[in-house]
């Protein structure tokens, strides 16, 4: 999957292009789902996460997060990621070729099979460690575990280069301008992390009152977000088709879309794809922007939600 070439293109781009969201969405997204878990799924959260304490040896990355448990857990699966060995739990790479309909939405697991009898990508990942929390046979640090990776990979979901590849690595395999900068950054880092700290800076906003404003601005949709059967292929699809209106079609000049055929890149295809898209000068504007934060914060209203309501039919 996307490992060898992650390795190799981290000498010119940041480390954090390898993930989904950043410190902030993450955390974000699991203060929005706090706000909607019920009682009795609040306090079976509260309960596992503060009796099994992440271990002391995790070099934990995000070291300001807000004084909340599930925040404070939301990018724990960012940080043993190596030590797990399972890069590939964090994303699908279904090619932004492939539109969503019923005959795709049945193939989907061609972009999900299995590693070393393992879950081989996001949705199934979801599927095994949901399947863990809700059983009582497993111990409590093995159902904390599991939490600790649906509230990460339920955010990993939410954003569209994680459930999309257009033969670039999911946007990796890119180089264009950040505004008012001269370095190149890639696509990826860019949806992860700098469009969220621009807008934070911009509102002079903190992360609990960032994620209490989209809370607010998006609070009609809970009932459809929220209370619905949870259905990890329906968000990966919307997250696909986000991926396809706007963190690729609001480019200028635009990203040709590969052929679905054309799959995974090599490191090769890698740095010719990072080539030609240098050579047209893409830099985020502010017409993109203007499309991209309102989507990124519905984004995140969408993941909180669903993980709220994930956990709320979970933990009954």
């Amino acid at each position: 999957m996307r490992a060898l070439a992650l390795l190799l293109i981290s000498a010119v781009f940041p480390v954090s292009s390898a993930f989904g969201w950043g410190c902030e969405g993450h955390q974000m997204i699991a203060l929005i789902a706090r706000a909607h878990l019920t009682a009795a799924a609040a306090a079976a959260v509260d309960t596992l996460l503060r009796q099994n304490p992440i271990a002391s040896n995790i070099n934990v990355f995000c070291k300001d997060a807000p004084d909340d448990l599930m925040a404070q857990s939301a990018d724990w699966a960012d940080d043993v990621r190596n030590m797990e060995n399972n890069g590939e739990q964090h994303y699908i790479d279904i090619p932004l070729a492939v539109a969503a309909d019923a005959a795709n939405s049945t193939e989907v697991m061609q972009w999900c099979k299995p590693v070393n009898g393992k879950p081989g990508c996001v949705l199934s990942a979801i599927d095994f460690n949901e399947a863990i929390l809700i059983d009582p046979v497993y111990t409590p640090a093995q159902r904390t575990r599991a939490l600790r990776y649906l509230i990460h990979f339920v955010g990993d979901l939410a954003q569209p280069l994680h459930s999309t590849d257009n033969h670039d690595r999911g946007g990796n395999c890119t180089a264009m301008h950040f505004p008012r900068e001269e370095k190149l950054d890639n696509l990826h880092t860019i949806w992860d992390t700098r469009i969220i700290a621009k807008d934070l800076a911009d509102r002079g906003l903190t992360r609990p009152q960032y994620a209490a404003t989209i809370d607010r601005d998006f609070a009609g949709h809970w009932p459809e977000w929220g209370t619905a059967k949870p259905d990890a292929l329906a968000w990966a699809w919307q997250s696909h088709a986000l991926a396809l209106s706007t963190t690729y079609g609001k480019l200028q000049p635009g990203i040709p879309v590969a052929p679905a055929s054309a799959g995974i890149a090599d490191p090769a295809a890698c740095d010719a794809g990072k080539s030609a898209v240098e050579a047209e000068h893409i830099s985020i504007g502010d017409d993109y922007l203007k499309a991209a934060v309102p989507a990124i914060r519905e984004q995140l209203a969408r993941a909180g939600y669903e993980l709220a309501g994930l956990l709320n039919q979970t933990l009954k």
